[in-house]
């Protein structure tokens, strides 16, 4: 198996910090962003939503979107990230929720800030972004990580679109509980594991722009 992934966008940061923390290894194919290849034909035929990640198996299948990539890989060992138990469905819960309204709140500042879209409505974006901000940090309140009493993906899940909080200036001031947590998680070997590719890939688009 093998992953396709753009190191810096968080969908991408999810998969590689689940295989950084399994210990997997998986060879990674990056599909650059920046000047398009996701649109490319080759890729387009493994993930027809020309979006990244996409785990390309030995036969040539393909599985994307990075939540059910995540669970595939941890089908590889017995881990805590994906627990044979009915915490799997607050997992769930907590992933779907990423999916449907804490990425969406978000997502415009990245599209202002990231791509230059100066049409992006941050009005709304803000409102969106206390509503469910408040929504996780009042569930973090005396709680260490999202589901139980370790990480999990879905700590994973929703915390990699806050790699880009400080780029994007994403309005999370006043959330501590949300501080604290994502301090944590981005304390986490995985997760630097990932930060080091992000860096990396990051040095090798600016240096052939």
């Amino acid at each position: 198996m093998k992953l396709h992934v753009f190191p810096p966008s968080p969908n991408s940061r999810k998969v590689l910090v689940v295989n950084a923390h399994l210990g997997l290894d998986l060879p990674l194919e990056m599909v650059n962003l920046a000047t398009g290849e996701q649109h490319a034909p080759g890729f387009v035929a493994l993930n027809p939503n020309a979006k990244v990640p996409v785990l390309e198996y030995a036969d040539g299948g393909t599985l994307w979107e990075s939540n059910a990539i995540m669970a595939r890989l941890c089908a590889e060992v017995d881990t805590p990230l994906w627990p044979k138990s009915d915490i799997r469905y607050d997992i769930l819960r907590w992933q779907y929720w990423e999916t449907a309204h804490w990425t969406p709140a978000l997502s415009p500042f990245i599209s202002r800030h990231i791509f230059g879209q100066m049409d992006a409505d941050l009005d709304t974006a803000a409102t969106q972004t206390a509503k469910y901000g408040a929504v996780l940090d009042t569930h973090l309140a005396g709680r260490d990580w999202l589901v139980g009493d370790g990480v999990t993906l879905a700590d994973i899940s929703v915390a990699c679109i806050l790699s880009l909080r400080a780029q994007c200036h994403y309005p999370l001031d006043g959330f501590a509980n949300i501080q604290r947590w994502i301090a944590a998680v981005e304390a986490l070997p995985a997760w630097q594991s990932a930060e080091g590719i992000v860096q990396a890939t990051l040095a090798k688009v600016q240096a052939a722009s």
